[in-house]
């Protein structure tokens, strides 16, 4: 064998004994549901999902929607959700909007949070400018400990019951992601909202969905009001809440107004 023939053969052998280079994987992470996704063919809830971080072409996607017209934040978050939201329990979730809408509103929280965990780690960063005297602070949320959750203290797999003003009661189901889009694409108000979200969530057996929002609109305001307290009220998840902090430069106080979405590209 000549010279080169043997060199080429030795690299050969030595490229097969090396390792594969390793590709980096998306980073994933499993997030536990307050309530989950039921499966009729095993009659159970699923309540782990797995997320994925979120890449480039994701960030495309979601810009090239969020120019669209008259685009809710429920229809963003889901928008959002049906990309890095890989699976829950048994259910690969493959880009279906069906399957992020029919979780309540406090999951879709949850799995957002855990696709914010997956794409920056523990700890967001930002650059927040003060008010009072100009100065650029370098701020750092904690993704652990500053969105926690309360405790669950009652099933979320059975409807509310909500006494009314004349003694009767009614039992609601906890509205997900697809009453709230619903909601914010028919009603130009709040007052309008309430209306849809309490005719979808009440459990009125036996009504048509005009019977159902003229039931609605017919409830007292005190029991409107009671009700609507009641559906959101007992809704978990993680809490945005507004992060106070002290400027670096000129000790002024700094309050950060935050909405998920800004927390992810902000």
């Amino acid at each position: 064998m000549s010279t080169e023939l043997s060199s080429q053969a030795e690299a050969v052998n030595q490229a097969l004994q090396d390792p594969a280079p390793k590709v980096d994987l998306p980073t994933s992470l499993k997030v536990d549901l307050f309530r989950g996704l039921y499966a009729p063919s095993s009659e159970e809830w699923y309540t782990t999902a797995t997320v994925r971080e979120l890449n480039g072409e994701d960030e495309e996607a979601l810009s090239a929607f969020d120019v669209q017209k008259n685009v809710t934040y429920s229809e963003y978050m889901t928008h959002l959700l049906k990309r890095g939201v890989v699976t829950i329990g048994d259910i690969e979730v493959n880009g279906k909007a069906e399957i992020i809408d029919d979780l309540i509103v406090g999951d879709r929280d949850a799995l957002f949070l855990g696709v914010l965990k997956a794409t920056y780690g523990r700890y967001r960063e930002f650059q927040v400018t003060c008010r009072e005297c100009g100065g650029d602070n370098d701020i750092t949320m904690d993704l652990d400990t500053d969105f926690k959750s309360e405790p669950v203290k009652v099933d979320l797999h059975k409807p509310i019951t909500v006494k009314l003003k004349n003694n009767t009661t009614v039992q609601l189901r906890y509205p997900t992601g697809g009453d709230s889009q619903i909601a914010g694409k028919r009603g130009k108000t709040t007052a309008e909202q309430n209306t849809i979200i309490l005719s979808r969530c009440a459990l009125l057996d036996g009504k048509t969905t005009a019977e159902k929002e003229a039931w609605a609109r017919g409830l007292s305001l005190a029991d409107r009001n009671k009700l609507v307290k009641a559906l959101f009220s007992a809704q978990p998840g993680p809490r945005m809440e507004e992060v106070e902090t002290q400027c670096s430069h000129c000790n002024a106080k700094i309050v950060l107004a935050l909405d998920w979405v800004a927390l992810l590209f902000g």
